[in-house]
């Protein structure tokens, strides 16, 4: 199940470009400038784990100058071939967000998931393009680990209760242990609350708030205002360990 932050802005990055998942390394044309490359701001792999929905899946992160295709290589290869099209492709893509499908650890086990993409270092490299203007190769590199921490104890508000609109302070509980039980290093959670309604049909997102917060924190007062009257609200907190990796959970409330 796609977290409710994942699907505001996988549904950006499907309206910026055209993405052929296809596991094919191709070579700058003789054409390019020859440069050193020029570094991807941005380059990440995580896992991201649904403690309430009991599923995983892995997403990726990009920021650049531009880049007209990359390919993403790790232990196993070349996993991944993002190329633009068209237009597209003559004026550059510089951001992209994409998660996998996140089956049910019932359907597909945890351990056989993370095979799919091993631990270790991921190579994102290709054909740089800025201002429309090929300039050679840009890369970056991404690190991988399957360290997943547990999911955030929801302690309030209660699940499915109703709460006032104003004074509404949720909180929950600290996550010390990865799912393993092993120790893990939390450096932050992102607090999520939306609205549980529909949005107009071109718009992109939802009505709510995120908020990233230290790990020390673990409770939060909602802003006045923020809640209307008599109205269902989705919620969840995701715990992300020193590496990227995330796992949420979630819940809903409903207000007075």
């Amino acid at each position: 199940m796609t977290s409710i932050r994942t699907n505001k802005i996988m549904g950006a990055a499907a309206c910026a470009v055209c993405v052929a998942a296809v596991a094919v390394l191709a070579g700058l044309p003789a054409g390019a400038r020859s440069k050193g490359p020029v570094p991807l701001k941005e380059a990440k792999l995580n896992i991201e784990h649904n403690a309430t929905d009991h599923d995983t899946g892995f997403q990726g992160g990009i920021d650049s100058e531009g880049w007209q295709y990359l390919d993403i290589a790790g232990p196993g290869g070349v996993q991944l071939h993002l190329e633009g099209k068209g237009k597209l492709a003559e004026l550059g893509v510089t951001e992209l967000f994409f998660e996998t499908v996140e089956p049910t650890n019932a359907d597909v086990p945890l351990g056989e998931m993370l095979q799919n993409l091993p631990a270790g270092q991921y190579t994102i490299s290709g054909r740089a393009m800025i201002d429309g203007e090929s300039s050679g190769e840009t890369a970056g590199t991404a690190w991988l680990t399957h360290t997943i921490p547990a999911g955030p104890e929801l302690q309030w508000p209660a699940k499915g209760g109703t709460v006032p609109v104003d004074d509404l302070v949720i909180r929950w509980g600290a996550v010390t242990r990865t799912l393993q039980g092993g120790p893990v290093k939390i450096i932050g959670y992102q607090l999520i609350v939306e609205k549980d309604t529909q949005v107009h049909p071109h718009m992109i997102g939802k009505w709510g708030l995120s908020l990233y917060l230290s790990p020390s924190i673990t409770s939060m007062a909602i802003p006045r205002g923020f809640l209307e009257p008599n109205t269902p609200y989705k919620w969840e907190v995701l715990a992300i360990e020193e590496s990227g990796n995330q796992t949420l959970s979630s819940s809903e409330f409903r207000t007075q």
